[in-house]
């Protein structure tokens, strides 16, 4: 029996293709999503790109879900706009990433020092943690906290 070439034709164009497999490694994810989202302010874009919809959050303040991380940032950032995230440095090890960054919500506010960390999976940030310190006025050192 012979097969239409149009038949052929329209089921590979009804395949769905799949997606390239990451080239990235999940130090690069993380840098790309913290500096998308951090930085650049782009909640939605840097979350739809970067984060799993079954994203795990385990922060007790914040829902699960990458849905509901944008339906709480973006508001957050829209009411604002003085915040300020400075990443400091970023550490991987393996598929977990560690970004120590500086949050300020206006120039004349001392901060928080927090530490994100994101286990990556397929190019994909799949689950995170964070621990959030603020800036004394007076520290027992002079070393800083960045």
């Amino acid at each position: 029996m012979r097969i239409p070439l149009t038949f052929m034709a329209a089921l590979v164009a009804a395949t769905p293709a799949h997606a390239a497999p990451c080239k990235l490694k999940p130090k690069d994810v993380a840098t790309r999503f913290m500096t998308e989202f951090y930085i650049n302010k782009q909640v939605r874009k840097a979350f739809e790109t970067w984060v799993d919809p079954g994203y795990i959050q385990h922060n007790p303040m914040a829902a699960t879900g990458r849905d509901a991380a944008i339906a709480f940032l973006e508001p957050f950032f829209a009411q604002n706009p003085g915040v300020n995230y400075a990443i400091k440095r970023i550490i991987a090890d393996g598929n977990l990433v560690a970004v120590h960054a500086h949050g300020r919500f206006s120039v004349e506010d001392r901060g928080m020092a927090v530490v994100d960390i994101l286990r990556i999976e397929k190019c994909k940030v799949m689950e995170h943690w964070d621990v959030v310190q603020p800036v004394p006025e007076k520290a027992a050192n002079t070393n800083g906290m960045f």
